[in-house]
């Protein structure tokens, strides 16, 4: 295997010697060589984002999208595809501007299986204005690609071998060809590792009525391995009809697949030491899924002051089939009985969206500027489950857990952004009108009703983003209305069966959850700002965990009355302690606070909660850099779960090859294993300590090369405006 990921990066190495030269076209010039020396800041503070280049790291260009936003300070993301930002969940992730429609388990899939190097920089935008959707109540984290923007023939190669456990490799090309009205672009990236989760929770069964322990204790252990091969790849045309017109098509695709293996051991005990009965379960699951989309975009400059229209339309097409079977070995520990039972699934779906939107920017002097647009976007969705028993051999149809389900959506938006300059003050006040209309229906069969749900609603949206500037600093005050509208996964209301005692069910009754969010911030320059920020949710949406019959845990999403959030958050960019050493430094202090009801009782989980990030720099000379990050989380509150404390440190060695065009990175992840997400679950009827470990401990090495053969243009392309972040999480 290992041999494998070695011949890609020989690959990439040797293929650069194929690669031919393009005469200049530029007359009357003969410059040999130009050599630029910059040193670009890894990161930039404003008023709305924070910005993070990923050229100017060496640690967080390496591996997957999934390592660099695990190592961005202030971001943690879950391997259920849960993305806290500031210590708030509720983001939306974009790729160039462009939603990536996914969320979950796919979201994870995707960034894990997309390359760093794709990438030129990350924004952490914790105050959208009105021109982005209004999903997501913590904020948008927008991945920039790296944009080519020479004339001629250009070619990025990369290739990256990791091992911790297990191995993983990565290769990449990305080839930009420019010359006249066109510009053709594409990229092509291969994945494949193997991936390995360690599960252990013991349960403690409680007498709701009394609130004391019942003597019932579950224990469970668990190994599931992972193996994944995805094949990701981009293409796409700007032709430039004119100098202020452009007209572009772009056609992304992503074709995932993996095997995941797993046993599962569950001991029930009612005395210290001494099992009552043991049950085994084995799993093996194949996944694959299909995430195809393409649009075309047109962009009209009117004059040199500002005026720009640009209309979008996209189409995505998401489609999967999940392949379960499980076999469970239950044995009484009294009279060592033995039973031995079955379970297949097959679960598909597939996904339609249609989106399109409007945008008019129409400046006025430079102290005025009028933003308005409109958006509109369809989703159908049809999944269906049908599971079997194996009884003597044969296939019998389970009914109480097979089910199909359909659901249509339909969102239209329109918006106004309203900018004054009025120095020392700038103000910009947005509104934003969405109107969502959604249908569901759940098919019965012979066990099981029909079931149908219907929502319409419209919310309205402001912002107001104020900021007054003194000398080279600054005072901002910014509010905003947000909404999280629940993912497609978490409104399917199929049965996941884990073990025969943890299933996991969606909702078809989740309510959207509404914030309203206010900081108030110094900025200096762009290298340091310290805020205060204030967050209130109504109907917070948040995973619930509840004990149905013959013990079996459901996990599922639920509404809960309300949680806020609130504290003081301090950054830092580019601080020189010598000439060789810069620091980044992040650091937040975080109170949630949940409330909500359980069988009339009102229940209360608060946390005071520290996140903080370190990021060392170092410029050793001669094309050499390093850099040493270090973050840490302590507990924190997550409604009916208390997450652990966590910490983390990376490490990792640059050197400059080839002229500059070409690098070589030796790199560290997570050196101590310290990266375990666990944490404690209390409800009316079990207290429960969940520990997990996956394979984040790794050392890896990367090449990347860049060939040229051009010169510098005047990028007019334009990102995408279609900024919705869909849910799709099937």
């Amino acid at each position: 295997m290992h041999k494998i990921y070695l011949s890609i990066i020989s690959i990439l190495c040797l293929s650069t010697n194929l690669l031919w030269a393009q005469v200049d076209t530029i007359a009357d010039q003969k410059i040999q060589e130009v050599v630029v020396i910059a040193k670009l800041p890894s990161v930039q503070i404003q008023p709305d984002k924070t910005t993070f280049r990923l050229d100017a790291s060496v640690t967080h260009n390496q591996g997957s999208l999934y390592d660099a936003l695990c190592g961005l300070p202030g971001v943690i993301v879950n391997n259920d595809g849960t993305i806290i930002l500031n210590g708030q969940p509720g983001v939306n992730v974009l790729m160039d501007g462009k939603s990536t429609y996914l969320s979950g388990q796919e979201l994870v899939n995707l960034l894990k299986s997309t390359p760093a190097t794709t990438a030129e920089k990350i924004d952490l935008i914790t105050h959208p204005s009105a021109r982005f959707d209004a999903s997501g109540n913590s904020g948008i984290i927008d991945i920039h690609s790296r944009k080519i923007k020479l004339r001629g023939m250009n070619l990025s190669l990369n290739g990256n071998f990791t091992q911790g456990r297990y191995s993983t490799g990565y290769g990449s090309a990305s080839l930009n060809y420019r010359r006249e009205k066109f510009n053709v672009f594409t990229t092509y990236s291969y994945y494949q590792g193997q991936e390995f989760n360690e599960l252990n929770i013991a349960r403690a069964f409680i007498d709701p009525r009394t609130g004391e322990e019942t003597g019932l204790n579950l224990n469970q252990n668990s190994y599931r391995h992972d193996l994944n091969k995805t094949h990701y790849y981009r293409i796409g045309l700007d032709y430039y009809i004119t100098d202020r017109t452009t007209l572009g098509f772009t056609f992304n695709g992503n074709h995932h697949s993996k095997r995941r293996v797993g046993t599962m051991d569950s001991y029930f005990q009612t005395l210290k030491d001494q099992p009552d009965s043991t049950r085994y379960t084995w799993n093996d699951s194949q996944r694959k899924t299909m995430n195809l989309s393409a649009g075309v975009n047109f962009l009209h400059k009117f004059d040199s002051k500002g005026k720009v229209l640009d209309a979008s339309f996209d189409y995505l097409r998401f489609k999967y089939n999940d392949d379960q079977f499980q076999h469970d070995l239950f044995q009484d520990g009294t009279s060592n009985r033995q039973k031995r039972d079955s379970l297949k699934g097959l679960m598909n779906g597939i996904l339609n969206l249609y989106t399109g939107q409007v945008n008019l920017v129409l400046p006025h002097g430079d102290k005025w500027s009028l933003d308005a647009g409109a958006k509109t976007s369809f989703v159908h969705l049809d999944n269906s489950a049908n599971y079997t028993d194996i009884w003597n051999g044969k296939f019998i149809h389970n009914a109480s857990i097979s089910n199909r389900f359909v659901y249509d959506e339909n969102i239209n938006a329109g918006y106004l952004q309203l900018k004054a300059d009025f120095k020392p003050l700038h103000i910009e006040a947005g509104l934003r009108v969405e109107n969502t209309r959604v249908t569901g229906k759940q098919s019965g069969n012979s066990v099981q009703r029909d079931s149908s749900f219907t929502q319409r609603y419209t919310n309205v949206f402001p912002t107001l983003l104020m900021l007054f500037s003194i000398r080279e600093s600054s005072l901002s005050l910014f509010y905003g209305r947000r909404i999280v509208r629940p993912d497609y996964g978490d409104l399917n209301p199929f049965i996941y069966i884990f073990d025969n005692y943890t299933y996991e069910q969606g909702n078809t009754m989740l309510k959207p959850q509404l914030s309203d969010n206010l900081e108030l911030a110094y900025i200096h320059k762009t290298l340091f700002k310290a805020s205060f920020f204030f967050t209130h949710i109504h109907d917070v949406i948040v995973k619930s965990f509840s004990l149905m019959d013959d013990n079996r845990m459901l996990v599922s999403p639920a509404n809960y009355s309300s949680a806020f959030s609130l504290g003081p958050r301090i950054s830092t960019s580019n601080l020189p302690l010598a000439s060789f050493w810069d620091i980044n430094v992040n650091a937040s202090a975080i109170y949630n606070h949940f409330q909500w009801l359980i069988n009339g009782e009102e229940q209360i989980s608060k946390r005071l909660a520290f996140v903080g990030g370190l990021n060392n720099q170092f410029t050793l000379g001669k094309g050499w850099s390093a850099e040493l990050n270090v973050s840490y989380r302590s507990k924190m509150a997550a409604g009916q779960a208390l997450m652990s404390p966590v910490w983390q440190m990376d490490a990792g060695v640059k050197k400059q090859i080839l002229k500059g065009k070409g690098s070589i990175q030796l790199y560290a992840r997570d050196i101590f294993n310290t990266y375990n997400r666990n944490m404690n679950v209390v409800t009316p009827d079990q207290k429960a300590y969940v520990k997990e470990r996956e394979s984040q401990s790794v050392i890896g090495i990367s090449f990347s090369y860049r060939f040229n053969s051009g010169y510098n243009a005047k990028e007019s392309r334009r990102k995408s405006s279609i900024d919705e972040s869909k849910r799709i999480n099937l």
